[in-house]
């Protein structure tokens, strides 16, 4: 597994890297120079390449993650990337792709945050605030790729120090709850630390919060997760934009952008943009791949006037979700559409849910009624705590549709089987989504290297 060879022979000579551009590349390999991390250029290089690691983690894997195993997609073209399609029909394996991927990714970028959080104190910044930000930056992503990590694995190995490469091999599976209070401290931590504004592609302390708060949702815990969602909900930075000005490289940083992973064209040798174009649209001659197709059951839950429509392009009597644009220089992975982490709307209907489940169900619906008045549908008509609940997760899936959401929103809110099963057997299927199914194995590559035990059913 690259991670355990990064551990062991990375920190490489990170030496004479050039400040190309804003989103530069840092070499993967070599060992740690004790004179490499003297300066202030040197650990940006390193917070660097921990955002280039969100960058390969959202390029395709973790939108088709979110989607393919839930009742919202499914990969359409006969083509389009074979190495995912076991996400359909819940036969992935410990040596799937996208199963190492999603894990080495993660890890390289907890490695990299941890790097920076282990020499940067040493070393002298231009200022002490920028310092504090950089130290909030690697903190949110270190809490934020381990509650990602949890929710598709289970208990995994927490690594919090770069101190011995030789820990590599001694990898152990930390208990989930022992994983959620570095979780909790990491984001708490970023929430002091990060400024209540950023650019495009960095976290703020919002951002922080809505991560916090989801993190609390999964575990339950509604009263933490509503005080997180309030305070982002009250600080009046944020709101709906209209539906055709949300999507697009000409609406990046707009007002409904609480975090987002950012890719540029036509920058550094074409190597920063993303694929969601070629990947995600229908097959035609400018590129589509068809790699993730909408659920034909999904889109005729849309009412006829649902603005949100017009994000869904039909051909054939296939469905194609369009909230993506081609690359400028007709190159197939270098779009430079930015993918929301959290949008406001997200947030809306996270706000909306933790009230319905702390009985402020009156409340739960004026947040649920902006997002519907948004995509021009009246109020809703739930009224009772249950029916409130399907409201709100209806919602979701329309609105945030092809995002990579849905099968996470499943997972939260222990709506996988129920919903999963329903939906094979309304499909004529004879699919039986099993309970073990809820966690990805571990990678084989990592079993092997470190005898960790498998996920049962693995």
């Amino acid at each position: 597994m690259k991670f355990n060879r990064i551990v062991i022979y990375s920190f490489a000579l990170l030496i004479g890297i050039a400040c190309e551009n804003e989103l530069e590349q840092l070499p993967e390999t070599g060992i740690l120079a004790e004179n490499y991390y003297s300066t202030q250029e040197n650990v940006e290089s390193t917070v660097t390449a921990t955002y280039n690691e969100l960058q390969a983690l959202y390029d395709y894997y973790m939108i088709l993650w979110g989607e393919i195993p839930s009742d919202n997609a499914y990969i359409q073209a006969p083509n389009s990337n074979g190495g995912a399609r076991p996400l359909e029909d819940f036969s992935w394996t410990s040596t799937s792709g996208f199963v190492g991927s999603i894990w080495e990714n993660s890890y390289e970028g907890i490695f990299y945050a941890n790097t920076v959080l282990s020499v940067i104190d040493d070393v002298l910044y231009d200022s002490e605030s920028l310092k504090n930000i950089r130290i909030g930056e690697m903190k949110f992503i270190r809490g934020f790729l381990y509650d990602n990590l949890t929710t598709i694995y289970g208990d995994v190995p927490l690594v919090l120090t770069i101190d011995d490469p030789t820990y590599a091999f001694d990898d152990a599976r930390t208990p989930k709850t022992e994983i959620y209070a570095q979780i909790e401290t990491d984001l708490l931590d970023a929430i002091e630390l990060l400024p209540s504004s950023n650019s495009a592609g960095r976290p703020n302390a919002y951002a922080a919060r809505a991560i916090l708060a989801k993190h609390y949702m999964k575990t339950r815990d509604f009263d933490k997760a509503e005080a997180q969602l309030q305070i982002i909900v009250s600080s009046g930075k944020y709101s709906l934009v209209d539906i055709d000005a949300l999507f697009g490289v000409e609406n990046e940083g707009n007002d409904e952008d609480v975090f987002s992973i950012q890719y540029a064209s036509n920058l550094d040798g074409m190597s920063e943009g993303s694929e969601y174009y070629y990947m995600f649209t229908q097959p035609d001659d400018q590129g589509g791949l068809g790699a993730m197709a909408m659920e034909s059951s999904l889109y005729e839950l849309y009412a006829a006037d649902d603005l949100r429509k017009g994000l869904v392009t039909e051909s054939s009597n296939v469905y194609y979700i369009n909230k993506w644009t081609p690359s400028p220089n007709n190159s197939t992975d270098d779009g430079g559409d930015n993918h929301f982490v959290v949008r406001y709307a997200d947030v809306l209907l996270l706000y909306a849910e933790c009230l319905n489940e702390n009985n402020k169900i009156a409340a739960a619906a004026t947040y649920l009624n902006m997002v519907r008045n948004r995509a021009n549908l009246d109020d809703t008509t739930a009224s009772g705590q249950s029916d409130m609940r399907s409201a709100i997760a209806m919602e979701r899936r329309l609105e945030l549709a092809g995002e990579g959401h849905r099968w996470f929103d499943l997972l939260r809110t222990g709506k996988a089987l129920e919903t999963m099963n329903a939906f094979f057997q309304n499909d004529g299927s004879k699919i039986t989504v099993e309970a073990y199914r809820l966690l990805s194995p571990l990678p084989q590559a990592e079993v092997d290297i470190t005898k960790m035990e498998q996920n049962p059913g693995y």
